[in-house]
């Protein structure tokens, strides 16, 4: 905290907590009072998180104050105490979906899990292509270039479709799964 007295910030210790603390600066001595902060209540926000086909009612905590926006990464917390990572997809507040919102306006999120996630394949060898799917950590990486053995097929990927529509094509760069829509990949 700032000791006026010192000029600079200083540690300090509390004597009391009250609607004003009472605090004394351990550098010179000064004792001062201060308003006490009021924290900002936590809420339980209900959470639809979807698992590749499978949804769930989940809770996340979210400060009455805090601004969510899709995109965001959260902890969604089942009944049973259980933890998972998800990504906001959507808000929804009454009955308007939308891309931002403070945490006491909020209804419902809408997410998805970010923790295990399944990878889509097309793998294509001149005539057919094959689907594929790989359950991975959301944050495996996936290189553009690369040989990966799926499934017994062994495959270079092409190309890699995103989420957000974007399409990476340049060999040696990579995405994360959980960014991934779908890897195109060749039969070698």
């Amino acid at each position: 905290m700032f000791c006026t007295t010192c000029d600079e910030e200083t540690e300090h210790d509390v004597l009391s907590r009250t609607t004003n603390q009472v605090i004394k600066c351990t550098t010179c001595g000064t004792v001062s009072r201060i308003p006490v902060q009021k924290e900002p209540a936590l809420l339980q926000i209900k959470a639809i998180v979807s698992n590749e086909g499978a949804s769930s009612v989940c809770r996340c905590e979210i400060a009455e104050d805090e601004e969510v926006a899709v995109g965001d990464f959260l902890i969604a917390e089942s009944d049973d105490g259980e933890g998972t990572g998800v990504e906001v997809m959507s808000i929804e507040s009454g009955d308007k979906r939308l891309d931002k919102s403070l945490g006491k306006n909020i209804d419902t999120l809408w997410t998805r899990v970010i923790d295990q996630v399944v990878v889509r394949f097309s793998v294509h060898d001149g005539w057919h292509t094959t689907p594929l799917y790989v359950r991975c950590e959301g944050d495996e990486k996936f290189v553009v270039g690369d040989v990966y053995v799926i499934k017994g097929v062994k495959s270079r990927i092409g190309h890699i479709r995103m989420r957000n529509g974007a399409v990476t094509k340049r060999r040696g760069k990579f995405e994360v799964a959980n960014t991934i829509k779908r890897i195109y990949a060749y039969r070698i």
